[in-house]
């Protein structure tokens, strides 16, 4: 009985050592905000973040790895000891709505970064922008009969008003016209080689 006991014991002893029950957070590395329904997968058991970003994944090993996902974000592989995970975000999508309601969506609104149109949303209720401008970028929203309006890109999905209005978008710069093939020094395009002179006319009597 002895020996059995002594194995029983090394054996949940050795569990308790090598495993581990991770508290842990995934958060948006741009914003520092909690990321919401990212999955933690670890094997074939997979856990979610709650609206802070935060989850319990019990009783993992140490010495191993697990894989981080989240829409539109990279996804991630870390340590299972590691309690924060920070995911870099892959696009940002941008809903705008006319100032004073939560549902009337502007069509045609643009997005711009210096003179580059990133996105328009057409017919939709919102445009993606991919890749994501960059932490803390600045942007203009604008649209025919709206004022436009800078912004700064938060996180990866983002409501913006609009408010009714001129002067709408600017116009974006017409690329430059090529250059024009240079005239010959003469002005006179160059006789062909072997070409006969043209004849003089007789004067008129």
């Amino acid at each position: 009985m002895l020996p059995i006991l002594v194995l029983f014991i090394a054996t949940v002893i050795g569990g308790w050592v090598n495993t581990i029950d991770l508290h842990g957070r995934v958060v948006d590395d741009f914003t520092d905000s909690g990321i919401i329904n990212a999955s933690v997968t670890h094997g074939s058991r997979v856990v979610g973040t709650d609206v802070n970003g935060s989850f319990d994944f019990l009783n993992l090993p140490r010495q191993s790895r697990m894989r981080v996902d989240a829409n539109a974000y990279l996804r991630t592989s870390v340590p299972t000891t590691q309690d924060e995970i920070r995911m870099t975000p892959t696009s940002w999508t941008v809903q705008v709505v006319e100032a004073g309601t939560t549902d009337k969506f502007v069509k045609n609104a643009g997005v711009r970064q210096g003179d580059t149109e990133l996105a328009n949303t057409h017919d939709a209720v919102n445009a993606v922008v991919s890749p994501h401008p960059g932490k803390n970028a600045k942007v203009m929203v604008c649209a025919d009969g709206y004022q436009a309006k800078e912004v700064t890109v938060v996180g990866v999905l983002q409501t913006v008003e609009l408010t009714p209005g001129s002067p709408g978008c600017p116009p974006l710069p017409t690329p430059s016209p090529s250059p024009s093939p240079s005239p010959s020094a003469s002005g006179s395009p160059a006789a062909s080689p072997g070409a006969s002179p043209s004849p003089t006319p007789s004067p008129t009597p």
